[in-house]
């Protein structure tokens, strides 16, 4: 084995791996889609029964989160909610003095 033919195993190595990132780098973020290689994607034909059962099951996971963190805060009515289960919109400043003040309104 000549030196010129280490030279070429070199070469073929650097130029192979040269190639795969390329592709990795091309294909991947641009051509594959990240979520199927994964294996985390939805069935995009998903019956409209399973649909409604899964909706279901959230929303009854939603009530009983939502009673389990009123029993934690010892029976207080649930504060109002916005549009995605999100604090509806309030002043900020009387946010900001309702956690100033104590329980029982005591500075």
């Amino acid at each position: 084995m000549s030196r010129v033919d280490g030279r070429k195993i070199v070469g073929v190595a650097i130029a192979g791996t040269a190639a795969v990132l390329g592709f990795a780098q091309l294909y991947l973020p641009f051509i594959a889609d990240r979520d199927k290689l994964r294996g985390m994607f939805e069935e995009e034909d998903m019956p409209p029964q399973a649909r409604m059962e899964m909706d279901a099951m959230m929303k009854a996971e939603r009530q009983a989160a939502m009673r389990e963190a009123v029993a934690k805060e010892g029976g207080a009515a649930p504060r109002p909610t916005g549009a995605g289960g999100l604090p509806a919109a309030g002043s900020m400043w009387s946010n900001l003095r309702r956690s100033q003040t104590g329980k029982n309104g005591e500075k």
